[in-house]
């Protein structure tokens, strides 16, 4: 439960400023779909987004500028929650305002079929901010 709110965190939270290739084409709607979690690399390490074997984790970008989050706590009996805030791009950078906070971050990766952002966070709550990429799949 923890990993999923520390990489629910970083999801929102990606968005702090770090540089991009702002010859990515972003759009509204390239970005406007449900994408899942895949993985996360931080501090050089891979690791791949543990789903729970009944459903699967995800955001949801929807084209009037509602940002969704949806994740299962367990499977027996399904436990599951969402959080609904906005989104907004300009250019490479993403903001999303949820529960009154606010993130921006850059997207640098984008396909109909893959997402990746780079984020600069405190990933491991250590006190020191990490360099972190995250991945998601529209799959």
């Amino acid at each position: 439960m923890k990993k999923l709110f520390l990489f629910a965190f970083v999801s929102l939270s990606l968005f702090s400023s770090c540089s991009s290739d702002d010859s990515i084409n972003v759009t509204e709607e390239k970005l406007a779909k449900k994408w899942y979690y895949k993985s996360y690399k931080v501090n050089g390490t891979t690791e791949a987004y543990d789903h729970l074997s009944c459903g699967k984790d995800y955001i949801e970008l929807l084209p009037d500028g509602i940002y969704r989050e949806f994740y299962i706590n367990d499977c027996n009996p399904t436990v599951s929650g969402t959080s609904t805030g906005s989104w907004i791009i300009d250019g490479t950078t993403i903001a999303i305002a949820i529960e009154g906070d606010s993130y921006s971050g850059k997207i640098t990766k984008l396909s109909a079929t893959d997402l990746q952002i780079k984020a600069t966070t405190d990933f491991d709550e250590d006190g020191e901010d990490e360099v972190v990429l995250l991945n998601y799949t529209s799959n």
